[in-house]
């Protein structure tokens, strides 16, 4: 395996860490029976599907066209275009800010720090080139 399909693989491996966290506080809002916007659903699935797609195929987190992504699938093309990473990235970012504004009226402040503080601190392992900025 070359050096960029190894890196490849880390960074699915941190993207699937994050969408895993994000799930389990979903998990923990539709338990208190809040109401969940289908957009943050559409987020972590449409983030799943590219997660899988870039584990199975490291190469794709670098080397994906345009016409290889269904460009239904997800909100993020328009702001992120092809890249497999930036497109998980943008899809994970709006799930979190999704799941943020539900989870604020719900748990304590404390608790939802401490759960933004665990994100953050996977989200760093990423670095800068992988942030997703719309358009």
């Amino acid at each position: 395996m070359s050096e960029r399909e190894e890196h490849g693989n880390k960074v699915c491996e941190i993207l699937d860490s994050i969408w895993r966290e994000l799930s389990e506080m979903l998990r923990e809002l539709i338990n208190r029976n809040v109401e969940i916007p289908n957009a943050l659903r559409v987020a972590l699935d449409g983030a799943k599907i590219l997660i899988n797609l870039c584990k199975h195929h490291s190469r794709l987190a670098f080397d994906i066209t345009p016409s290889m992504l269904d460009s239904i699938q997800g909100f993020c093309v328009g702001c992120c275009g092809a890249d497999i990473v930036a497109r998980i990235t943008c899809e994970l970012k709006t799930a979190q800010d999704l799941i943020t504004v539900r989870a604020a009226s719900v748990l304590g402040k404390e608790k939802l720090e401490d759960w933004q503080k665990k994100l953050d601190s996977i989200w760093r392992q990423l670095g800068r080139e992988y942030t997703c900025s719309p358009v």
